[in-house]
């Protein structure tokens, strides 16, 4: 419960939506690093239109919570359109994509678990 709340604060807040490493090229997914700690890591993602992240997985537990635009996840589930206000919450070592096919940016808050307890 605690992540969700954070992560809904940090939305609320509408903390920039800059690089952390510079103004991304077009297409490519820009980040901006909110918080890293021991316990999580809080990034924005911003994806233009037509970017995506690629199939992958990772080590961590993460929550998203998408804040503008409309973000298409694709797991072995299937596939969804996440709106404003949707949070998806994905378990350690699950693959999916993380798509941008709508017609604005995405914006969307992830906060990654390091060590939740």
């Amino acid at each position: 419960m605690r992540i969700a709340t954070l992560a809904l604060t940090l939305a609320l807040l509408g903390l920039p939506a800059g690089s952390a490493r510079g103004q991304a090229p077009q297409g490519r997914i820009e980040e901006y690093v909110a918080l890293d700690n021991d316990s999580v890591r809080v990034v924005l993602l911003t994806f233009p239109l037509g970017a995506a992240s690629g199939r992958h997985s990772g080590l961590e537990p993460e929550l998203g919570l998408v804040v503008e635009g409309e973000l298409t996840l694709v797991t072995d589930a299937g596939r969804e359109v996440l709106g404003p206000g949707t949070a998806r919450w994905l378990p350690s070592l699950v693959p999916h994509d993380a798509r941008n096919e709508g017609d604005r940016p995405v914006k969307i808050w992830v906060v990654f678990c390091k060590k939740c307890e």
